[in-house]
């Protein structure tokens, strides 16, 4: 059984009424319902070959909103995978104490913030040397970088550096919602079980701002020893993990 979400409907008219070239739904800043808020989404994309096949809750989604959190100032990304789920990220600057840490290296009492903990810990996608390298087209629809402009130039060879006008340094932290109990629209294998619940965007949103906040505090409370005394950390199995 998928539990269905509420309140996507609104985001879905919207997408409906101003569709854009290459799946960017918005020229300007938008407002963007999620549950009992409004968001103020900087990027939204509309990626159908993505988008899980007939009607769910994922109707009236988007497949990647980001947006700056007004509380903490961090950007935030939510971004729809290949098997259909969606996943969150923050992103923090060079002068905080987790940037640089990959998912694995974050100590647990901030990684279990978010749902079945952190599983993602990179720099920002068009830094990405494998990616410049290759010499393929940049398309922002599928990326985790900056958030703070709408671009609608889908090459982005030319993105190689921080010294972009366009481009900061960011690294981001970020989850995911394929794990056990959660329902996954386009499973590898027969792994959906009945019962098994949809993670929408309003439960990935929420799972977002609260990883900002954690993250904002370690900024003001004195946590940078802890985080670089305590030594290697270990995500918790995912039995100890779930919960959300």
């Amino acid at each position: 059984m998928v539990k269905k979400s509420t309140g996507g409907n609104a985001a879905g008219k919207q997408m409906e009424k101003r569709p854009r070239p290459d799946g960017l739904i918005n020229g300007v800043p938008m407002p963007y319902p999620l549950a009992n808020t409004v968001i103020t989404a900087l990027q939204v994309y509309h990626n159908p070959e993505r988008r899980p096949a007939g009607d769910g809750p994922w109707s009236g989604e988007a497949d990647k909103v980001a947006w700056v959190d007004a509380e903490t100032g961090l950007g935030c990304i939510m971004l729809r995978q290949k098997n259909g789920t969606i996943s969150g990220f923050v992103g923090v600057g060079p002068d905080h104490p987790l940037f640089g840490f990959e998912a694995e290296a974050v100590p647990l009492s901030i990684a279990n913030v978010v749902h079945g903990g952190l599983t993602y810990g990179k720099e920002c996608e068009a830094n990405r040397f494998d990616r410049i390298a290759s010499g393929q087209p940049r398309q922002e629809r599928y990326t985790v970088c900056h958030v703070t402009h709408v671009r609608t130039v889908q090459d982005y060879r030319t993105v190689q550096t921080t010294n972009d006008e366009f481009h900061e340094d960011l690294w981001w932290l970020g989850f995911d919602t394929d794990h056990p109990g959660d329902f996954v629209p386009r499973p590898r294998h027969d792994e959906c079980r009945i019962g098994d619940v949809y993670r929408d965007q309003c439960f990935v949103y929420a799972n977002c701002i609260k990883l900002a906040r954690r993250l904002k505090a370690l900024l003001g409370n004195g946590e940078r020893s802890c985080v670089d005394s305590c030594g290697p950390f270990e995500l918790a199995p995912p039995s100890k993990r779930e919960g959300e």
